[in-house]
């Protein structure tokens, strides 16, 4: 089996390592520099459990890095894994990436290879976007085509393991084409679920990130309610749900990253208005609200910027567990850029993201070391719940603080740390309760 991978970003290039590792001889292209030369040294561009000892494994024999897909070759397949971002101030998906994908193959495709959509789409993208632009690239009709809407639903951190192990869903525009991803998608893991439509397999990819986002938006409302009665939100949820099996309220966070950031909107993006609109994204609001509340917790306890208040924020990744260095739709950024416009100094630290990809966003001073990044600093900001928090119990990291220095431990990450040393220390479930105004009560 051979196939023709375009893109090989963060869902491209672990499929397309996920195949090669199976045996299929797989081809791909990409446009940016960066990932190119880092697959030339045989490693992937961004943290991945696993992924980097695949490529120098299969480099070279089953997957092929290649500048434009070799000619004289017979493709059985075309999986496109580009990203759909949003387009900026309107939060409707960008199409432009896919179609620039599709043109890729345009000097190797005649209308006889299956064509598979990997990428997050609005419903009814396939048909209306896709299979139109294929039949006039390759002049025939759209009937004629084979096209497959195949949806990635693997988790950062875990990516490696689960395309090996979990259900793929796959769906096609006729039943031969479903024969064919099914093949496709057979070499890979033993499960395969079959949509009933090209709609629904867009609906289905949406449905798992879009409820994702709103049970944590469930979760986030709870914990701010609470405090309104001046209750720790993450207390009263980790107490309501403990022992009592039909309550998983989800702890509070910040729910982000290149998926969750944008699945609801694309969800929306056509459908007509109706409640189920309005309810989807009151749940994306809200989340997206936890960033202004810890910008609006720093300029409460940070005073205003005076050119010498520093912030050191810690966390940069969009999450800490599975680890990842992405830096994509993170919350973490997103206030650091807030609090930079706002004037403030920052000092930026994370655990996995490489401290040049840190630079990069030119927010601040970039450290690898969480104590250096805290010297000086009046505030720090825990914003992901990476492992290594605990290790901060005994409060050391802080010893070059600034006097009067406090935590916002996002993520009740810092095992231990309210009591120990000199910082005081908030959290999303207590960032805005009087202190002593109520008994905590522990669960024994």
């Amino acid at each position: 089996m051979v196939i023709g991978m375009i893109g090989l970003g963060y869902v491209g290039l672990t499929l397309a390592v996920a195949a090669a590792a199976k045996g299929i001889q797989v081809y791909g292209v990409e446009t940016n520099t960066h990932i190119k030369e880092c697959l030339k040294e045989s490693h992937a561009h961004f943290y991945e459990p696993g992924l980097d000892q695949l490529i120098r494994r299969h480099n070279h024999k089953t997957l092929h890095v290649v500048e434009e897909f070799p000619e004289g070759i017979a493709y059985d397949a075309f999986i496109i894994t580009v990203g759909t971002p949003l387009l900026e101030g309107e939060k409707t998906p960008n199409f432009a990436y896919i179609q620039s994908a599709l043109l890729s193959v345009q000097h190797v495709y005649d209308g006889t290879q299956l064509v598979i959509l990997r990428s997050t789409v609005s419903v009814g993208t396939t048909r209306r976007v896709v299979l139109p632009f294929l039949a006039k690239m390759c002049g025939k009709k759209e009937e004629a085509l084979l096209v497959a809407m195949c949806p990635e639903r693997t988790l950062e951190g875990k990516a490696v393991e689960e395309l090996m192990h979990l259900p793929q869903v796959i769906s096609g525009n006729n039943g031969e084409a479903l024969e064919r991803a099914q093949k496709v998608f057979r070499r890979m893991t033993p499960c395969v679920v079959e949509a009933g439509s090209l709609e629904e397999a867009e609906l289905i990819k949406l449905y798992c990130n879009t409820y994702r986002d709103m049970t944590f938006a469930i979760g986030n409302a709870f914990c701010m309610a609470a405090q309104e009665f001046q209750v720790d939100g993450d207390l009263a949820i980790t107490h309501a749900n403990y022992g009592y099996a039909r309550s998983n309220i989800a702890k509070p966070g910040f729910v982000a990253g290149p998926c969750l950031e944008k699945d609801a909107y694309i969800l929306i993006n056509n459908m007509p208005d109706c409640a189920s609109k309005e309810f989807i994204l009151s749940a994306r609001r809200f989340n997206e609200s936890l960033e202004d509340l810890v910008v609006g917790w720093v300029q409460e306890h940070a005073g205003k910027p005076d050119g010498k208040k520093t912030i050191a924020l810690s966390g940069m990744a969009f999450k800490g567990q599975p680890e990842t260095s992405d830096l994509r739709g993170s919350s973490a950024v997103y206030i650091a850029r807030k609090l930079h416009k706002a004037g403030y100094r920052l000092r930026l630290h994370d655990f996995v993201a490489r401290r040049e990809e840190l630079e990069a966003l030119g927010l601040g001073e970039c450290f690898e070391d969480l104590g250096v990044a805290c010297t000086g600093a009046n505030l720090l900001l825990v914003l992901n719940n990476h492992k290594n928090y605990a290790s901060l119990a005994d409060g050391s990291a802080f010893s070059g603080a600034a006097q009067g220095f406090m935590v916002l431990d996002a993520w009740g990450a810092c095992t231990g740390l309210s009591g120990c040393g000199e910082a005081e220390v908030a959290t999303l479930g207590s960032m805005f309760t009087k202190k002593g105004e109520k008994e905590e009560e522990q669960v024994l």
